[in-house]
């Protein structure tokens, strides 16, 4: 019988997948947890055959959750479940090790193909994706010079190659503009560049955007 976590903040998301996946499996426990948290100590305390997680939630940082993971449970597979299927999250977390990487506007067909592809010990991401990576001649390397930076720098490094302003970024993500422009120090520190434009660059020739 199949053991399976669903980590997600909202208890409607996680209904919705439980309900589909008892539905198509009948006999298979499911368990929750609704931040990084949680979902550490139930996997710290059970064993799971998948982890389907979304990768924006409160209180967690899902990289370093991810780490953590993958250091006490190694083969433990991982699907991340998220409305956030810009290529910069979806490469960064799969290079990572994630074994899939499935947008929440999927159907229940390609959702429950996912799940079973994955527990099948195969990697599954989303058909939008598939072709992006396809394209990507450095997907297979090491990590890109984004890996250096933090889930928020990443998020506001793809604001701004956008051509999103700091005020607008601010607002967006529900922080203060001095809070965005600290990052973006960091972030032009971390890639070694010294304008958005020369980032934009960086993040082209990675296809990051």
């Amino acid at each position: 019988m199949y053991k399976i976590l669903l980590v997600d903040d909202h208890s409607i998301v996680r209904s919705g997948i439980r309900l589909l996946l008892k539905e198509h499996y009948g006999a298979i426990q499911i368990d929750e947890a609704r931040n990084g948290s949680a979902a550490f100590g139930k996997i710290m305390d059970n064993t799971y055959h998948l982890v389907v997680m979304d990768i924006n939630m409160p209180n967690t940082d899902t990289f370093s959750l991810l780490q953590n993971i993958q250091t006490i449970v190694p083969d433990l597979p991982i699907m991340i479940f998220t409305i956030m299927t810009e290529y910069a999250f979806a490469k960064r977390y799969l290079q990572l090790g994630v074994k899939g990487y499935i947008s929440k506007q999927a159907e229940d067909a390609e959702i429950l193909k996912a799940v079973h592809t994955i527990l099948g010990g195969k990697r599954c991401v989303c058909p939008e994706l598939l072709e992006k990576i396809q394209e990507d001649h450095h997907f297979d390397k090491e990590l890109d010079p984004f890996g250096a930076l933090s889930n928020r720098e990443l998020e506001i490094a793809y604001h701004l190659v956008k051509g999103k302003s700091v005020s607008h970024i601010a607002d967006t993500l529900n922080i203060h503009t001095s809070t965005v422009g600290t990052h973006k120090a960091r972030i032009f520190g971390k890639l070694k560049v010294d304008n958005v434009l020369v980032m934009k660059d960086l993040a082209t020739y990675y296809r990051l955007i």
